[in-house]
């Protein structure tokens, strides 16, 4: 071989491969880079399709409110309270009025959210509805681990990247890590990596990503159910019962929404198939009797809550529904009378639904005072400990809706008094509409019954409405509106 000499000048072949590393490096940091991007954009795509699905019948109702050249626009959120309850029968109520105005109402309810979820989807709501005013009626949900807020923005890049819901799974993988620990953390970090690596696939032993898949599968179940996509999170929920065939919980998960759905067959299949893999799991027999309270088999219910109660003494929520089963569908006041006055011991955030609920039956079963006390004890909770993600989201709310200059009208909910909800503000209300829905639904129920305003009393004092409550519920909507916006 011949030395190199002072002006020599080294071989292609020695060129190419010193400069070969650096640039093979290069190369490969590009490839990684790539293929992430790849990955976040093959999950944003396999999330958002699902969301593609024919219009229901509330928003083709919400695409001919838009047309309404010249209306009033006024968009309603909320949880199952709101969605296809009294929207509709809103916007009957403000046209009969004859107030010189012309009203589109548009109902964006989502059954089984919480209230983060509807601030959320605001600022896209706004722009795609361009509403006048926003009505509130939210907080019922909001109990339990919830996806934390963010403050406003008004950078269009970062309020873009808040609405990828790559972003949105990754923010609650991290409330999952900062709530519930290490363990926690590493297997629900194990359960959303395997949902991107089953898009970008990289070697891993099977048993370790089947385990992380059933996890990532269950999470978006979660997910998807509180969003409200209740068709993706059956599936999300399917997936994982492939997986696992043997876990109650995917079970539970699957029959929730379908009870949310108001499919209730198919609930009650869900939740016996979990009840013969668990026969003692304290939420299959809460989901499988808020299923058959639905469909209206008090008894059957009763049976299921009252095994709930067995399996955990603690659970108020059970508790409560025993009590709504035997003096609702059943009519058994000497059970309910015997109930009533149980020592609880359960979850004290819960504690004013069960004081609201004991009220609401004393007032049926004619004691007056007893009524009167109880619903004086839930009143001084709620005053006290009104739920800080609601107070967080109308804080959210009202700021975004300020922005924008469209108004905010905050409704309470049927039989319940607007003092705590106006706290929430604390005295800084100006601006804000408020409906209190307490009195009128009293005096109503007072004439008649509860069975005539409520189809259920899941909140303890208050329910789900039949049209006459939906109706009741708008006509006083109407009637503030009218009288403090509209001055007629």
């Amino acid at each position: 071989m011949t030395p190199l000499g002072p002006n020599s000048k080294p071989r292609p072949s020695l060129v190419a491969e010193a400069s070969r590393q650096p640039s093979s490096l290069l190369q490969k940091l590009g490839l990684v880079a790539f293929g992430f991007f790849l990955a976040v954009l093959a999950l944003e795509t396999a999330l958002r399709l699902g969301g593609f699905i024919v219009l229901s019948l509330r928003e083709h109702r919400n695409a001919v409110a838009l047309r309404q050249k010249g209306a009033y626009r006024i968009l309603c959120i909320g949880e199952s309270t709101t969605e296809g309850q009294y929207p509709v029968f809103l916007e009957q109520a403000l046209n009969g009025r004859n107030l010189g105005i012309r009203f589109s109402v548009i109902d964006r309810g989502i059954g089984g959210t919480n209230s983060s979820a509807l601030v959320d989807r605001m600022e896209a709501d706004l722009e795609a509805y361009r509403p006048d005013m926003v009505i509130a009626m939210m907080g019922i949900n909001d109990r339990g681990p919830h996806m934390p807020y963010e403050p406003d923005t008004n950078s269009r890049f970062v309020r873009f990247i808040r609405t990828l819901r790559t972003y949105k799974l990754a923010r609650i993988a991290w409330m999952h890590i900062a709530s519930t620990g290490r363990r926690a953390g590493r297997a629900l970090h194990e359960a959303v990596t395997a949902r991107w690596e089953s898009i970008w696939p990289k070697a891993r032993p099977a048993p370790t990503r089947e385990a992380a898949q059933y996890k990532a599968y269950m999470e978006l179940g979660r997910i998807y159910k509180e969003q409200g996509n209740f068709a993706e999170a059956a599936a999300a929920f399917e997936q994982a019962l492939k997986i696992n065939p043997r876990d109650e919980d995917a079970y539970v998960g699957l029959g929730n929404v379908f009870q949310s759905e108001g499919k209730s067959a198919k609930a009650v299949a869900a939740f016996e198939q979990a009840l013969k893999i668990n026969p003692r799991d304290t939420d299959v027999y809460m989901g499988l009797g808020a299923t058959l309270r639905d469909q209206g088999e008090s008894a059957k219910a009763a049976a299921a809550f009252k095994k709930a109660l067995e399996s955990n003494p603690g659970n108020d929520n059970a508790y409560a529904g025993v009590l709504w089963a035997y003096l609702w569908g059943i009519g058994d006041t000497a059970q309910s009378g015997s109930l009533l006055e149980k020592p609880l011991r359960g979850n004290p955030a819960l504690m004013d639904r069960v004081y609201g609920a004991r009220s609401t039956i004393y007032a049926a079963m004619g004691y007056p005072k007893l009524a009167k006390q109880y619903h004086e004890k839930a009143e001084v909770l709620r005053l006290k400990e009104y739920d800080q993600l609601t107070v967080d989201n109308y804080h959210r709310l009202i700021t975004l809706l300020d922005r924008h200059g469209v108004r905010l009208v905050c409704v309470q909910y049927p039989m319940r008094s607007v003092e705590p909800l106006k706290k929430i503000f604390q005295g800084q209300t100006d601006g804000i509409v408020f409906v209190d829905s307490e009195k009128v639904f009293k005096d109503a129920v007072k004439r008649s019954s509860l069975r005539e305003y409520f189809e259920d009393m899941f909140a303890g004092d208050f329910g789900h409405c039949p049209d006459k409550g939906n109706k009741l519920l708008a006509e006083n909507i109407a009637a503030v509106l009218a009288r403090d916006v509209f001055r007629k």
